[in-house]
């Protein structure tokens, strides 16, 4: 313990990283039953919180009912969810000793990761764990939605009947988990049917471009039918060949009211106490997330009044409806990394056909996942025309640029800020081609025709080869004033008049970058501060 905390430490001071998952990782290499040995101290046990979307979010509002309950809360709040990151978040409470300092009089809240949901519960046996949604992400790594779901399905057979599980009724995957609990089980949801988008048909394209991804029966492989869809595969729908439908929620959001951006009114519905909540977030996805919430703390006994006040004093989580005042202008950072979130943000942000200032960042690091082709199951074309001000940034810049023209903007509506510069991408072309025998070229050479498409008319041509991609972004673009995210940054928020809000849509690495870049600024503090 004494090592994984001084290897932390010095990441720190050489300014290498919060250190949050080095601790764990250090510690699990020096006693690998490191997790188990603290997480048994424990007085209050654990709570596990999994899913695609809204993992944070939900650890959030659960940690601030618990404190306002009178329970301390530890979490590993920056956001490590692999077992490193939770080995780390114990051992920095730990003591020399190997025990727990305040004699483990806690409880914890730990989002994990979906792929690593199985090994978290063998080693920390939770008294809740929570399944929030599942939806397709990052395929280079998880695969298909289904090869998660066959791991979470094996993985509830085996967890003891101590364990009850939280599960999210509108979204089938998550549901039918359910059938297979030996302990048990509370599900969560809407029945706000105004919310359901085939009755929305007036909405622009609302419809249009929700990417379903759970569509067929998990007992018979039948398609569902819904009776209500909220988005994606979220709502209330049956199997018409064997039957099985959506189960009754024990925590219901009878009706959602939108009161401004960042506030929505939800009456909600327990076994015990019917009352109305404000979420001081905006987005039906956030509804969900405090549901999730909601039906832990009911498991866990926890009484209406802190309920009440955790979620409607909740602060933004990292990078999740974040605020952050720069010169006279507010930033809003709203992490999408997925199809469904990036729709559902967009559908945020745009429903009410109010002009926003946004700044897309679309990274294809390890962390977003390599494979970016999830843009064009996006509905962008919601956003057309209702642009005040749109800089595109990231690794893929030129991928999203091409997306965004098919949805009708127009390049020079775009300012388009490479990640790197030409020559940058040249000698990348180069490097790939010789040093990996081609298997690298395409992307890079990609990058390239794209760049010098939009430069066709603003910049100098690179070279022979990127001719061939000249005319697939059009003629003309705004030209880019440099490359890398720092004058992306720059740029979006010169063109954000003073007293308005520019809205920053990344990826989860360019998510990161930007927080170091706003932290450089002494705009926003560490991520790994103000930990319990």
């Amino acid at each position: 313990m004494i090592s994984g905390r001084a290897a932390g430490a010095l990441s720190r001071r050489l300014h290498l990283g919060g250190g949050t998952s080095i601790v764990g990782l250090v510690a699990q290499r020096l006693y690998p039953d490191i997790i188990r040995h603290l997480a048994t101290q424990l007085e209050h046990g654990s709570v596990l919180v999994t899913g695609t979307n809204g993992k944070t979010t939900t650890s959030g509002f659960l940690a601030a009912i618990l404190r306002d309950a009178g329970l301390r809360v530890w979490r590993n709040r920056e956001g490590a969810n692999l077992l490193r990151g939770v080995a780390g978040a114990l051992v920095v409470r730990a003591l020399p000793s190997g025990n727990l300092r305040r004699g483990g009089q806690a409880i914890s809240v730990f989002e994990i990761d979906e792929a690593v949901m199985p090994q978290a519960v063998r080693l920390l046996e939770p008294r809740a764990a929570v399944f929030v949604n599942l939806f397709r992400d990052q395929l280079d790594r998880y695969g298909e939605v289904e090869s998660v779901a066959a791991l979470w399905r094996q993985m509830v057979k085996g967890l003891p009947e101590t364990t009850t599980l939280v599960l999210n009724a509108d979204d089938p995957t998550t549901a039918s988990l359910g059938e297979l609990a030996r302990g048990p089980v509370l599900y969560f949801g809407l029945e706000d049917l105004t919310l359901d988008l085939s009755g929305q048909g007036g909405q622009g394209t609302a419809g249009t471009y929700q990417a379903v991804d759970s569509r067929s029966c998990v007992r018979c492989g039948s398609d569902y039918r819904y009776s209500a869809r909220f988005y994606s595969h979220m709502g209330h729908y049956q199997c018409p060949h064997c039957g099985l439908e959506r189960p009754a929620p024990t925590v219901r959001a009878l009706q959602v009211r939108q009161d401004t951006f960042d506030r929505l009114r939800v009456t909600v519905e327990t076994p015990t106490q019917l009352g109305e909540i404000v979420i001081p977030l905006p987005g039906l996805y956030n509804v969900y997330n405090a549901l999730a919430a909601i039906a832990v703390a009911q498991a866990l006994g926890i009484s209406w009044e802190p309920i009440v006040s955790g979620i409607e004093q909740f602060k933004p989580a990292f990078g999740r409806g974040e605020r952050v005042q720069v010169a006279g202008r507010t930033l809003r950072l709203l992490l999408a990394k997925n199809p469904t979130g990036l729709n559902e943000v967009l559908r945020t942000l745009f429903s009410e056909g109010t002009p926003r200032h946004i700044l897309f960042v679309l990274n294809d690091n390890i962390a977003d996942g390599r494979d970016v082709s999830w843009i064009w199951d996006v509905d962008f074309e919601r956003a057309q025309g209702l642009t005040a001000s749109l800089t595109v940034a990231g690794t893929r810049a030129f991928d999203l640029a091409l997306r965004l023209k098919y949805a009708g903007f127009a390049p020079e509506e775009m300012t388009i800020i490479p990640s790197t510069p030409l020559r940058a991408l040249e000698e990348l072309t180069g490097s790939q081609a010789r040093g990996r025998k081609g298997r690298g070229r395409g992307r890079a050479r990609h990058q390239l025709q794209q760049h010098q498409a939009v430069a066709a008319k603003t910049g100098p041509k690179v070279s022979a080869a990127a001719e061939e991609g000249a005319t697939s972004l059009g003629e003309t673009a705004t030209p880019f004033p440099g490359y890398g995210l720092a004058t992306a940054l720059e740029q979006a928020i010169e063109q954000t008049p003073v007293g308005e809000t520019l809205f920053i849509v990344p990826t989860y690495t360019g998510l990161l970058e930007l927080h170091r870049e706003l932290e450089r600024r002494g705009l926003t503090p560490h991520y790994w501060e103000g930990q319990d």
